[in-house]
């Protein structure tokens, strides 16, 4: 008969059966201890299951009475006894791993510490530095609307200088300059640009003329046994005529005949040449010179002043071009080092 305990079959030992009739199972004296159970209680025993199952109105069939049937073919190797630690030598393991690990906890937040304090510390130099970029923000800001300011400043001064030299050479209409003729002492002016209008054919009266002079510093005299000492120019002849017409008539007048010297007008000493131009300002006069000089580079044939305005002309047939300001000359005839 197989007991239901230990489900192995039992010949010769002692075997009690449930009464349940719902269960009917065997159970050997291995599994039951029938000693303790009488005949009469024989006659009413229950086996574990249904006597759980009774008691706490459940299924019972987890009850360990036999074991787990995956385990029965295990051999289960009988532990070393100096395998099992004690409870003490545990704390003590245990009680050094936590004060290895508090010792490294301490260590850890001495570091955590120190990079706090650096990070502070970088926080304050990055405040300090966002404050000196934002300082040099408002600075460079304020350098830049100046460097504007300047600029326009810049630009309307030279407007008005160029509008007060627009006026300046208007009132220099009238005027004539005269440049060539010997300076000498005691010298009848009058007489002097009188005779050289006649000489190149222009008539030229006393209500014609306004004023007569010689402008810039006075030159000392050179010796005739200096070298070079012809070569130094004299003082030009400034003529302010009272009309403007008679002032383009005795310009024509000089232009047609480029050959005077100064020897045509009786003028003693070694013979210069003589020319006559229209009167300039200081700045329209420098600004000529430079255009002549630029021209000259440029294989420019032509330049020339005209009611103080300076014209340039690359060759015969070719358009002329006005130069009013030193703009305008850097743009048509730049240097080397504009270029």
């Amino acid at each position: 008969m197989k007991c239901a305990g230990c489900l192995k079959v039992t010949k010769n030992a002692s075997v009690i059966t449930c009464t349940s009739p719902k269960c009917e199972k065997t159970y050997c004296s291995y599994c039951i201890n029938l000693t303790s159970v009488t005949v009469e209680g024989k006659k009413c025993w229950k086996c574990p299951e249904c006597s759980a199952s009774k008691k706490k109105g459940g299924d019972n069939t987890q009850t360990p009475i036999r074991s787990n049937p995956d385990s029965q073919n295990v051999t289960m190797r009988k532990k070393d006894v100096s395998d099992c630690q004690t409870p003490e030598t545990e704390i003590r393991e245990l009680t050094a791993v936590i004060a290895r690990l508090t010792s490294e906890f301490s260590t850890l937040k001495t570091k955590l510490d120190e990079v706090t304090h650096s990070l502070c510390h970088c926080h304050e130099r990055m405040d300090e530095l966002v404050r000196g970029m934002s300082a040099n923000e408002n600075r460079l800001t304020k350098l830049e609307k100046r460097d504007q300011e300047i600029i326009n400043l810049h630009a309307s001064v030279a407007h008005l200088q160029n509008e007060l030299n627009i006026q300046a050479q208007q009132g220099l209409r009238n005027e004539i300059e005269i440049v060539g003729i010997p300076e000498g002492n005691n010298e009848n002016l009058e007489h002097i640009v009188k005779v050289a209008a006649q000489k190149v054919g222009a008539q030229l009266e006393d209500v014609d003329v306004d004023w007569i002079t010689r402008v810039g510093p006075r030159r000392l005299a050179v010796p005739p046994n200096v070298p070079d000492g012809g070569s130094r120019m004299p003082r030009p002849i400034v003529v302010r005529l009272l009309r403007r017409s008679k002032r383009d008539q005795v310009l024509k007048a000089f232009k047609s005949r480029k050959t005077l010297t100064s020897a045509d007008l009786g003028i003693i000493g070694s013979p210069i040449k003589v020319f006559c131009n229209e009167r300039l300002t200081k700045e329209n006069r420098l600004l000529f010179r430079e255009a002549r000089a630029r021209a000259k580079t440029h294989d420019y044939a032509f330049c020339w002043c005209n009611q103080g305005a300076i014209y340039i002309r690359k060759r015969e047939g070719k358009a002329a071009t006005l130069i009013r300001t030193k703009h305008d000359l850097d743009r048509h005839l730049p240097t080397k080092e504009d270029i």
